[in-house]
Order: C-alpha cells, then sequence, then structure tokens
C-alpha cells in the first residue's frame, strides 16, 4: 500500500468526526468567553487555545475511531492505532505560510525537522509510527477549513515552517475525490477547497 494511501485511509474517520465535532468546540468555546467577558476578536490566542481544548474534551467524549488522544492535555495531539501516525491539530498561522513555526519548543523542532514521508519506506506493523503531521483548521463566521501537511523544517518568525502540502480534508464529503500533493512545500494543495462546514446562525465578524 503506498504511503499516501495509508494516510488517507487512517484519516478518514477524522474527516467523519470534525463536521460534528468542530462546531460543538467552536460554540462552547464562544460561550466560555462570552462568560469570562473576554470577546474572541480582542483575544484571538485565547480563543485558538480555548478552541483547541473544547476539542481536545469533545474528543475525550466521544473518540474517533481508531485514534487515540496523547496523554498531554496542554495541547491537540492524536495517535492513529493501527498505522502509528501522530497528528497535531493547530491554528493556521496568521503570518506568512500555513504552520507555525517551531519555535524554541524542543519536541516540536524535533517534529518539524523529520525527514519527508515521501522518502521513507514503509515497514513494520504501524509504518507510520515515525511520521507526524500537522492537521492546519481555519475558522470565520462558523466556517471551517482544515488541511493536513507535513513540516519539513523549523521555519523561523515571522515565516511558518516550511512544509509539504498532504491534502484538503473533504469533511463529512467522504475522500473520493481527494488529491494529493508531494511535490515543493511552496505547491499549492490540489484539491478545491470546498472543505466547509456553515453553521446556520452567522457569528459577529470576529476577525
Amino acid at each position: 500500500m503506498e504511503k499516501l494511501e495509508l494516510i488517507r485511509q487512517s484519516l478518514m474517520p477524522i474527516n467523519d468526526a470534525l463536521p460534528t465535532l468542530l462546531p460543538q468546540a467552536r460554540l462552547r468555546s464562544l460561550s466560555a468567553m462570552n462568560t469570562l467577558g473576554t470577546p474572541r476578536i480582542k483575544y484571538p490566542k485565547l480563543y485558538a487555545d480555548n478552541f483547541n481544548a473544547t476539542l481536545r474534551a469533545e474528543i475525550a467524549d466521544e473518540p474517533i475511531d481508531g485514534w487515540k488522544l496523547t496523554k498531554s492535555t496542554s495541547c491537540l495531539h492524536l495517535r492513529n492505532i493501527s498505522s502509528g501516525l501522530k497528528l497535531r491539530f493547530l491554528k493556521k498561522f496568521k503570518f506568512e505560510g500555513s504552520v507555525p513555526p517551531a519555535g524554541t519548543n524542543l519536541r516540536r523542532r524535533e517534529a518539524w525537522v523529520q525527514p519527508a514521508m515521501f522518502d521513507q519506506e514503509l515497514s513494520g506493523k504501524k509504518p507510520l509510527s515515525n511520521s507526524e503531521i500537522v492537521l492546519v483548521w481555519t475558522e470565520a463566521n462558523g466556517i471551517f477549513h482544515c488541511s493536513a501537511y507535513q513540516p519539513t523544517g523549523t521555519g523561523r518568525f515571522p515565516k511558518g515552517a516550511p512544509c509539504i502540502a498532504l491534502m484538503v480534508l473533504q469533511m463529512g464529503e467522504g475522500f473520493n475525490g481527494m488529491a494529493f500533493n508531494g511535490d515543493d512545500e511552496e505547491n499549492e494543495l490540489l484539491v478545491p477547497r470546498s472543505n466547509t462546514i456553515v453553521q446556520e446562525e452567522k457569528e459577529e465578524t470576529n476577525g
């Protein structure tokens, strides 16, 4: 089995779960921030951190088939039980690029300089155990986009980390139309951005 196909199969349960989990996490996060008197437009980083923590709690309550949360509650990392693939869930970098730079975090720096997965052979019972990808999310007015990348360098602020664009999740629509890009990290994803979740009730403009 090709590596990209194995990644696709590993991500299918996440693709199916996110249309339910993301709006739930959004509503709970906004409700908590409203209670605290910390509007999202004024505290965007707090919203992103709160959203990730709330999404983690949602996944803990409703586990995604074939995936388990890692132990640390300070981040949202998952491990695929069968393939061993590790996934980090992060908000899209707001400056240049999509994946945030590694910064000074040692574990992130190690993960960000992993060998390109297209250069690695599949082997063993968990063939993706040495591979790690980042699922980048963006959201505005209740509309979500999620794309998967593999970082190939640490990056340096204000530029994001160099990365390989793997796929766009077409959440709730299956992966039948999925295309992949294993070329240079500067290339665009080859899939139309149709992976949106739209809520009926629009949120005020929060930037």
